[in-house]
């Protein structure tokens, strides 16, 4: 194997302490920290499956609000990742200087970034089942094969986790975040197939949603709450680890610049 292989090469026990540290934090703080991304999603499907789902009485071949809720679940994940590799991120690196103490340590930043991302994907299950145990108790769930769901959160959460981590590596300021949420995070909540179907949609919709992670959860989520389809779920689970697998070297490098350098 050869050394620039090796740079990028995380040890999986270091990465494990940097993720028992944020599990530490979180146990103090949970109670602050999961109600507000929590309520959002709520809001929505009160709002939109209960509110204009008694105006539109299927879409998909589902009934509103069973359509709207797996795609809840899917962006709580988002959500929760999102923040978690954006917001906390920078507050660790530059405010208090926490990577700097960590990285004093026999942890590298290989490892770093591992561990961060493995929270992110922790953190992205208590999210999404959380939810999900919501969705679950309006009668929203059609399917056995939803307790198969928290796996493939995490999955989503490990690539929202790297694109969260990868823009903090490279974003220079913290005003620059706001673009990152308004410019991306945001239209991928609103065009992901969430709220709508893409069949009566120009063909060039779909096309750029199918670039989106957010669409691929979506699609894992709705399949198995309401229609278990293993193509689907396997497909689309298979673009999601391929995307996350491809951007680990960018924040690795950009950290590693930052950081060390």
């Amino acid at each position: 194997m050869t050394a620039a292989v090796q740079a990028y090469l995380p040890s999986p026990r270091m990465a494990m302490r940097v993720w028992r540290r944020n599990v530490r934090v979180f146990s103090k703080v949970w109670k602050q920290g999961l109600l507000p991304q929590f309520f959002d999603p709520l809001f929505y499907l009160l709002a939109m499956g209960f509110g204009l789902g008694t105006y539109l009485s299927h879409a998909g071949g589902h009934p509103y609000k069973e359509f709207i809720a797996p795609g809840l679940v899917a962006s709580s994940v988002m959500w929760a990742a999102s923040f978690e590799t954006t917001w906390n991120i920078y507050f660790k690196m530059e405010e208090k200087r926490l990577y700097d103490a960590i990285l004093a340590t026999p942890v590298e930043v290989p490892d770093l970034v591992t561990g961060e991302v493995v929270w992110a994907a922790t953190r992205a299950i208590v999210y999404g089942t959380t939810f999900l145990v919501v969705v679950a108790a309006f009668g929203l769930v059609a399917s056995p094969w939803a307790l198969a769901v928290p796996p493939f959160l995490a999955l989503g959460g490990a690539c929202f986790g790297m694109l969260g981590i990868s823009f903090s590596a490279l974003a220079p300021r913290v005003d620059l975040y706001s673009y990152y949420f308004t410019l991306f995070v945001t239209p991928m909540f609103l065009f992901s197939g969430i709220f709508y179907p893409f069949d009566k949609l120009p063909d060039w919709v779909g096309t750029v949603a199918w670039f989106t992670p957010l669409y691929h959860l979506v699609n894992i989520t709705r399949s198995l709450i309401l229609s278990p389809d293993l193509g689907t779920v396997l497909g689309n689970a298979l673009w999601l680890f391929v995307l996350t697998a491809v951007l680990f070297v960018v924040p690795v490098r950009a950290m590693r610049r930052r950081l060390v350098a």
